[in-house]
């Protein structure tokens, strides 16, 4: 469960400019009432100007503050101006009472910015309902499309049907061991279900091919994660899309492909997608062998742990094994 604890340390700096936005407001708020019963003068560009008409810059600079609170903390900020300008109201009413009329016109003022925090409040707010709304429905419809295409290219290979929904349930249940947020395993969810799309490129008979293929025909079967590559560089709406099928074989140790790129310089999200992707390998059959056990798939893991896997991948997914927690989804 979230710490929802104002003070978290992550609130901090919110905090802070809270404080100095309701310090600024009363600051303006007093000079405005110190400078409406002054008598002094003072010059700008040679002419005198009363002090006193600088009431309304003071005013209007703390009506803006308030405006601020609302636009920048929301509810927050709005049931807080609501309190400050309730407040004043009833202090230039009480004045107003005891035969002070000069407070007529801060009352008007008062109750203007009322009305103008209501409104905008509740204008702004139906402005962000409606852009999560859209966001939203964006989100799905790009995650339906997602879902369309993993179909599709596990529909190409009769062998692997129903691979990339899995290994996508794998790499998620992983990134969330791992300490990602929801948001980002749902991210890392969606790169995963695409990570085998370069194979729409590969032939059938190659990927159908019932016995081991020819050098030939792995080296063609390889480059399906450059194809992957260059199918999916071209989406814009999905940041790091195109790295689960560009670099999902390649090996900590850099003896992959096919960049042959080396421990950290994998990216984070393939480094998930390999062990996920080699543990749904391994215990599917296969045209060239049968699935192996769970001891020996546990063994092979560890074995590869710091060689073909990034270690800290793969001490997750040995306690997540552990756990139980993948065979309940290689069942459904």
């Amino acid at each position: 469960m979230k710490n929802r604890n104002l003070f978290r340390v992550d609130k901090i700096p919110a905090l802070i400019c809270y404080v100095l936005m309701i310090m600024l407001y009363f600051g303006t708020d007093k000079f405005s009432r110190l400078t409406s019963v002054s008598k002094d003068m003072f010059m700008v560009l040679g002419h005198p100007i009363p002090i006193s008409s600088l009431a309304g810059v003071f005013s209007s600079m703390s009506m803006i503050v308030l405006i601020c609170f609302v636009v920048f903390y929301r509810k927050l900020g709005f049931y807080t101006s609501i309190v400050i300008l309730a407040f004043r109201v009833f202090k230039l009413t009480k004045s107003l009472l005891h035969f002070h009329p000069t407070g007529l016109p801060a009352i008007f003022i008062t109750l203007v910015g009322l009305v103008s925090v209501l409104v905008i409040y509740q204008r702004n707010e139906k402005i962000l309902r409606t852009q999560e709304k859209h966001r939203k429905e964006l989100v799905d419809f790009t995650n339906s499309i997602i879902d369309a295409f993993s179909i599709c290219i596990d529909g190409k290979d009769s062998y692997t049907n129903g691979h990339s929904l899995r290994v996508a349930k794998y790499t998620k249940l992983l990134a969330l061991k791992l300490g990602e947020s929801e948001e980002t395993a749902q991210k890392f969810y969606n790169i995963a279900l695409l990570h085998d799309i370069g194979k729409i490129g590969i032939s059938d008979d190659i990927l159908n091919k019932p016995g081991k293929l020819t050098p030939e025909e792995y080296d063609t079967m390889k480059t399906h994660a450059y194809r992957g590559f260059e199918i999916l560089k071209r989406v814009k709406t999905q940041k790091d899309i195109a790295d689960g099928a560009q670099y999902h074989h390649e090996r900590f140790d850099g003896r992959g492909y096919p960049a042959n790129l080396s421990g950290e310089k994998i990216p984070w999200v393939a480094r998930i997608i390999s062990v996920a992707d080699a543990f749904d390998a391994m215990s599917s059959t296969r045209p060239y062998r049968k699935r192996l056990t769970g001891d020996a798939i546990l063994k092979e893991i560890k074995d590869c742990s710091g060689t073909q896997f990034d270690p800290v991948v793969a001490k997750a997914f040995l306690e997540l094994y552990e756990e139980g927690v993948f065979s309940d989804i290689k069942t459904e």
